[in-house]
């Protein structure tokens, strides 16, 4: 019996020990737990930002657009990714599976969207771009598209064949840019041979006609849809901010959008014509000898404007601009021209408004760079030896 007490009470001193044992082994496992909890929350944490956020968490624009008009075309038979992808490629979405998102959000609604064209804005959001698009009735059914850049004589054309109607009936309505609703001011105080003309004022963006539509009603829509952008973007105010006149910021768009490769370049190649236009240094410099914009975009423009063919730069002997016969000889003649010589964008028009720093003494450009960017210099030994070089090893000259 006494063996058996006595074994009873190591066995009862056993479990004590036992149980202080577990405790110190508890606290180390928690120990462990805690770390190891800490280990996947911060592995947790780097695989959300690195991982889950990269590829599952989509990009997204905020707001239905930044005023950038976009046409998108939808194709007959595409899928909603089809339409995610284009419109990404296109700069509407922030990424193609935020598009996509919001449609399963919205049920799918997708699916239902109608091939044809539609007029959207860059930087929207998602479910804006969306919204637009599953509305039929934003579908230009009869759309007509001012392309970047076209002249008005390429414009006159392009709607006479598409609807029909005479190039000169045309030419009749754009006798008259104020009936059209062009305000008078953009006419007042010209320089030297400025004339009154519908150049410049056909804004770029897709259209869409009623039935029976005359040619007055087209070029009036152009020329409204230009009056509220130049209005959003206070062209008015930043011309009178550079002690300019308006037309002058508007031959001056209109010349940077004959001549970029690149809306990265619109102030700079402004930079290069303001310095040649204003910049009395130009003298100094023994570069050139007048404020002469030497643009090449002007005389073949003039051609146009004599009835004449334009010629590729690649075809021009260079003796063209410096032709004292030719009004439009940009090399020789100062100043500014008779008229704007295309319909320039919102991108020329901001970038005639913001030319880059003073600083810079560009006087030569030329598209040079496979990304259609310009290689810009002080010199035109430097524009000659560098620039001309880079742009014909890219296949631009």
């Amino acid at each position: 019996m006494l063996g058996d007490l006595d074994s009873q009470a190591e066995h009862a001193d056993a479990p004590r020990r036992h149980r202080r044992r577990e405790s110190g082994s508890s606290l180390i496992a928690m120990t462990l737990v805690v770390v190891l909890f800490g280990v996947l929350g911060v592995g947790g944490w780097w695989a959300y930002n690195n991982v889950i956020k990269e590829f599952f968490i989509a990009e997204d624009f905020e707001g239905t657009g930044n005023g950038t008009e976009v046409t998108i075309t939808v194709e007959e038979g595409w899928l909603v990714a089809d339409i995610a992808d284009h419109l990404h490629e296109e700069g509407v979405v922030a990424s193609a599976r935020a598009f996509v998102n919001a449609s399963e959000d919205d049920g799918d609604s997708g699916t239902t969207i109608q091939p044809g064209t539609y007029l959207l804005q860059e930087e929207m959001s998602a479910a804006s771009a969306l919204e637009h698009l599953v509305n039929p009735e934003n579908r230009i059914v009869n759309g007509f598209t001012v392309v970047e850049g076209k002249t008005h004589f390429e414009i006159f054309a392009e709607l006479s064949e598409k609807y029909d109607i005479p190039v000169e009936d045309f030419e009749a309505a754009a006798e008259d840019p104020v009936a059209l609703g062009v305000p008078e001011y953009w006419f007042e105080n010209f320089e030297t041979d400025q004339v009154v003309s519908i150049e410049g004022f056909l804004f770029p963006s897709t259209y869409e006609f009623e039935e029976g539509a005359t040619a007055a009603d087209m070029l009036s829509a152009m020329v409204a849809k230009f009056n509220t952008v130049a209005e959003e973007i206070d062209l008015v105010g930043a011309a009178e901010a550079m002690d300019l006149e308006p037309w002058m910021v508007l031959q001056v768009a209109s010349i940077i959008q004959a001549e970029s490769g690149h809306p990265e370049d619109d102030p700079k190649i402004a930079r290069v014509l303001y310095n040649r236009l204003y910049a009395d240094w130009i003298y100094d410099t023994g570069e050139i000898n007048c404020h002469c914009m030497g643009s090449e975009a002007i005389w073949n423009y003039g051609r146009e404007f004599q009835g004449l063919e334009p010629i590729p730069s690649s075809e021009m002997t260079g003796d063209e601009m410096w032709n004292e016969d030719d009004r439009w000889a940009a090399s020789i003649n100062e100043g500014y021209f008779p008229t704007p010589i295309s319909n320039p964008g919102q991108a020329a028009l901001e970038g005639a408004m913001n030319p880059t720093s003073e600083d810079e003494r560009w006087l030569y450009f030329v598209t040079a760079y496979p990304d259609g960017t310009a290689y810009f210099s002080d010199t035109l030994e430097e524009h000659n030896s560098e620039g001309i070089p880079l742009a014909e090893e890219n296949g631009y000259l």
